[in-house]
C-alpha cells in the first residue's frame, strides 16, 4: 500500500468503529468497514480527478475520505435501524 493511502485506510477503519462506540451502531462492523473503505477510496479518487486540495496529506484526500466514510457508516447504521429483528 502506498504510504499516502495509510492515513486514508486508518480513517476508513476508525470512523465506523467510532460510530459504533458512540451510538452502538453499526452492529455489522464488517459491512460498515467495507462500505467506508469503498466510500473513502471513491472520495479520494474524486478528489484527485477534480483537483480538490482541501485536507491533503500526500496524495490522500483525508477530508473527503473522512466524509465518505462517515456517510457510509451512517448509511449502515440507518439500514440497521430499519431492521425489525
Amino acid at each position: 500500500m502506498p504510504p499516502a493511502l495509510v492515513p486514508l485506510a486508518l480513517v476508513a477503519i476508525g470512523v465506523p468503529a467510532a460510530l459504533r462506540a458512540l451510538i452502538g451502531r453499526p452492529r455489522s462492523l464488517r459491512a460498515a468497514w467495507i462500505l467506508a473503505i469503498s466510500a473513502a477510496v471513491v472520495a479520494q479518487a474524486a478528489g484527485e480527478i477534480f483537483g480538490v486540495r482541501v485536507g491533503v496529506l500526500g496524495d490522500a484526500q483525508l477530508l473527503l475520505g473522512a466524509v465518505g466514510a462517515a456517510l457510509a457508516s451512517g448509511a449502515v447504521a440507518v439500514a440497521e435501524g430499519r431492521d425489525t429483528r
